[in-house]
């Protein structure tokens, strides 16, 4: 009974393998992506939530009926900034800020709402002391806009006295389409 019931479990699971294959190897192509907005997109990785320096993309996953906020990890930061086409919020954070998760939240919901006008870029300032040190970030969660390769303006949390998630929101707004 038991090596009979074992039997059948076994040919279950293998044509399970079998009828699913397809998807394993052909996991191209149903993505929607912004592909209006230029070929920036190939200084993005895969999709992945804990690297340091991550893009914030509004687009369908493979599998899935509607958009949503993902994160695809950059794999050529300078290349980036010099070929998108839209302004760029560089995104300064650490993990041991208060309310990030709150913060995320709100910049989601920015960039679900005009993912055609800003790429926000999250990095995170900790890991990427090079970069912080480059862009002279003093105080996390701090805010660069670049537009055509260059620094245009700099929400600096620590100068700003209290602010909350929806005064950076209005402020990458307000500067991406000055």
């Amino acid at each position: 009974m038991r090596s009979a019931f074992g039997k059948v479990l076994k040919s279950l699971v293998c044509l399970i393998l079998v009828i699913s294959m397809p998807g394993f190897f052909c996991s191209c192509g149903n993505s929607k992506k912004n592909d209006d907005l230029g070929d920036y997109q190939k200084y993005l990785g895969d999709y992945y939530y804990d690297c340091s320096i991550s893009a914030m993309v509004f687009e369908t996953p493979e599998g899935e009926e509607f958009p949503g906020v993902l994160y695809r990890q950059v794999t050529d930061l300078d290349s980036l900034v010099k070929t998108c086409p839209i302004p760029i919020c560089f995104l300064f954070y650490s993990g041991m800020h208060a309310d990030i998760y709150g913060l995320f939240a709100s910049v989601e919901e920015m960039v679900e709402q005009n993912h055609d006008k800003v790429l926000v870029v999250a990095i995170d300032g900790l890991a990427e002391k090079e970069l912080s040190s480059a862009y002279k970030v003093e105080a996390m969660p701090e805010a660069i806009i670049i537009k055509n390769g260059a620094q245009v303006a700099r929400f600096d949390g620590k100068s700003r006295g209290e602010w909350t998630a929806q005064d950076l929101v209005g402020w990458v707004l307000g500067n991406v389409k000055a």
